[in-house]
């Protein structure tokens, strides 16, 4: 751990050193880009972020090709696609994972299904990440909030109709990728339109190998339509279709059938900037996901069976900014949501009937919540950001077969199950000088168990070999969070180290339980869900981007590194090790060409407990050049590339069952935009 340590601040002292001064940069812009990590989507918005045009290769990069390069966020990866994303070690229910601010749950009891398989990049504007307490606008959790901004017609437009379309093909899978978005735009009403197709197979590694049930193949169509009632205020409508089918988890025992989503959402907003009441929007949502793991591709299988979910949520909130009063600017929201999610199995055994039970007995949550934030000016070089939420929960469960199910464990799981979480977060934030700015927050914050935890019925993990239960008398966990930024910002350089860490109390986990039989043919044992005393996470993170050589050059690197313990100081389980990747790219007019590599170090403090075994270090390299060019009125781009140049044979450390990554991927692609 401590030569890790010293490895990042060594890294980071050699590309601090040697930078030259440039003018002053406005601090609003400075405290922009250290509060928010808003990586906006090349080609639909302008980027605030100096580095976001590195984390998106092309205009066909996934949102998973985009976050992997963002530091603070690693991915959890069992295939090809629906990888799921990791905030500085906060996964699954400990983060809220949004789009525009709506809530969803995946119908998975596998997590083949996180939030981000349902949307693309042409659909959105940006991805706005707030680690820990920042992120609670969008809900209660102690890991913070991954929001994906649907991208917006645009009133009035320079032009009445534009587009763009888009197509490419990568080796390692044979894939082939083709996106399509049309804007409409007029002064009193506008309209967005995209789609999106992809198709791969079975990807080979790097090890020249054919990696079996990696294929996928996926449709995403977005529809958003934009109305000005008045000089103040319009009215949105968005629609957006996802279709995924024949999807294979190589590091799972099943693949999946078909995961559909169906999301609808109608937004007013008001602006009037002079008023007291400067901002208001109220949203009103629907979404409906559904999802089937199928194992009928699979061979040698002991006992077929289908595992269907469901998942629906409704919602609606109402969020206001208010002016200032005295030295105070107030930000108020009202959100509340419902969501129903259900799961069963059925099993066909050999020469016996089938044999059926539910993995997510019907459950019912609803949520209603407050949230408050007050910005305080001290003076000209300091402000003290408050924020403050409070949420009433309340859960039941609908069959009877689910509360008997529990019954036999010994549980009464009939009556509902009510709770408040609290979370308050202070942020201080400090001008030092012209160039530097200090941010220091801390907070308290609370989240609920997931369905899984609660009221999951044996449902087995890969990767410890277990089936797993939920456990209905779990305790919320509860966590203290503390963080320290430091910024330094000049017209062509910027540069930004963080250092966080989280105690937590009620840590969940999953313990062995002796005395039940396991249901899934081979596991090792069933384990349930328990609270455990605490647990600590710490780490580091930096980004750097220096533009030099007349702006023709620019240097980008982010660097991660996490250190985790549970109370009787063993490490914590999925934690990645020190990771960098630092790009070099080349503008002269309109031709580029960026050289990237992503370096990560080995991880050997593992728990073995939960199945897992250290992971090799590795060292991997890209390059890719786009030219652009006109034809006639259509500007046209080629771009082609190569990722992982090298053909290195490596999987990183969060990569189930150590599944080698695609070996040498070259690729080719056309964009004309009219």
């Amino acid at each position: 751990m401590k030569s890790s340590f010293k490895a990042f601040l060594l890294i980071n002292g050699i590309l601090l050193t040697g930078t030259s001064a440039f003018a002053q940069q406005l601090k609003d812009t400075i405290f922009k880009r250290l509060e928010l990590k808003e990586v906006y989507i090349q080609g639909y918005a302008q980027s605030k972020h100096p580095g976001s045009a590195f984390y998106q290769s092309s205009s066909l990069s996934s949102i998973e090709d985009i976050l992997s390069k963002i530091e603070g966020v690693s991915l959890i990866r069992r295939g090809s696609i629906g990888m799921e994303p990791v905030l500085r070690a906060f996964s699954a229910g400990q983060i809220n994972i949004v789009i525009d601010g709506m809530k969803f749950f995946g119908a998975c009891t596998d997590k083949m299904d996180p939030v981000t398989i349902y949307t693309e990049p042409v659909n959105l504007k940006s991805i706005d990440i707030k680690y820990a307490g920042d992120g609670m606008a969008m809900g209660s959790s102690i890991g913070g909030t991954l929001n994906l901004k649907l991208a917006e017609a645009e009133l009035n437009a320079d032009k009445k109709l534009s587009g763009t379309v888009a197509s490419g093909y990568y080796s390692a899978a044979k894939a082939i990728q083709n996106i399509l978005a049309l804007d409409y735009s007029s002064e009193k009403w506008a309209m967005r339109a995209s789609g999106v197709y992809r198709k791969a197979g079975n990807y080979r590694n790097g090890s020249n190998q054919l990696v079996d049930f990696s294929q996928y193949e996926k449709t995403n169509a977005s529809i958003s339509g934009k109305y000005r009632i008045n000089e103040n205020s319009t009215i949105k409508a968005d629609l957006l279709l996802d279709d995924g089918w024949n999807i294979g988890y190589p590091a799972l025992p099943m693949d999946v059938g078909f995961a559909r989503a169906r999301i609808a959402a109608l937004t007013y907003k008001l602006s009037t900037p002079q008023k007291f009441l400067k901002n208001l929007e109220a949203k009103a949502y629907a979404n409906s996901i559904s999802h089937a793991m199928d194992d009928t591709r699979r061979p040698l299988v002991p006992i077929h069976m289908d595992m269907p979910g469901q998942s629906n949520t409704q919602g609606a909130f109402v969020q206001t900014q208010f002016g200032k009063l005295g030295r105070h600017t107030l930000n108020l929201k009202l959100d509340t949501y419902h969501n129903r999610v259900k799961a069963d199995m059925t099993m066909y055994p050999a020469n016996s009937a089938p044999m059926y039970m539910l993995t997510w007995p019907e459950n019912h949550q609803t949520v209603a919540g407050l949230y408050l934030q007050d910005l305080i000016s001290i003076d000209d070089k300091s402000h003290i950001d408050i924020k403050v939420r409070v949420d009433a929960a309340f859960s039941k469960i609908t069959d009877k077969m689910g509360i008997d199910q529990f019954a036999v464990l010994g549980y009464d799981v009939s009556k509902s199950s009510n709770g408040i979480l609290k979370n308050i977060n202070t942020g201080y934030t400090r001008y030092l000088g012209q160039r530097f700015t200090l941010y220091a927050s801390a907070g308290y914050n609370e989240r609920l168990p997931t369905t899984s935890e609660r009221y999951g019925f044996y449902l087995f993990n890969r990767m410890d070999n277990y089936d797993y239960i939920g456990n209905p008398d779990l305790k919320n966990e509860r966590a203290v969070n503390a963080e320290l930024n430091l910024l330094f910002s000049e017209n062509n350089f910027s540069f930004k180290l963080s250092g966080f860490s989280t105690y937590f109390q009620n840590y969940i986990i999953g313990k062995t339980i002796s005395g039940l039989s396991v249901m899934t043919t081979g596991a090792s044992g069933v384990r349930a869900y328990q609270n455990i005393q605490s647990a600590t996470i710490s780490g580091a993170e930096s980004s750097l981007n220096y533009q030099f050589a007349n702006r023709h050059l620019t240097l980008n690197n982010t660097l991660k590194w996490i250190y985790a313990n549970d109370n009787n100081h063993k490490p914590l389980p999925l934690i990645s090790p020190l990771k960098s990747i630092t790009s070099l790219r080349f503008v002269h007019g309109s031709f580029l060409i960026q050289a990237e590599n992503e370096i990560s170090s080995a991880q050997n403090r593992i728990n073995t407990e939960f199945g897992e075994r250290a992971s090799k270090a590795y060292s991997i390299q890209n390059v890719r050049g786009t030219y652009s060019f006109m034809m006639q009125k259509y500007n046209l781009d080629f771009s082609a590339g190569a990722e992982n140049l090298l053909d290195k044979a490596y999987y990183e450390h969060l990569d189930w069952g150590r599944m080698l990554r695609p070996g040498r991927n070259i690729y080719g692609m056309l964009t004309m935009k009219f």
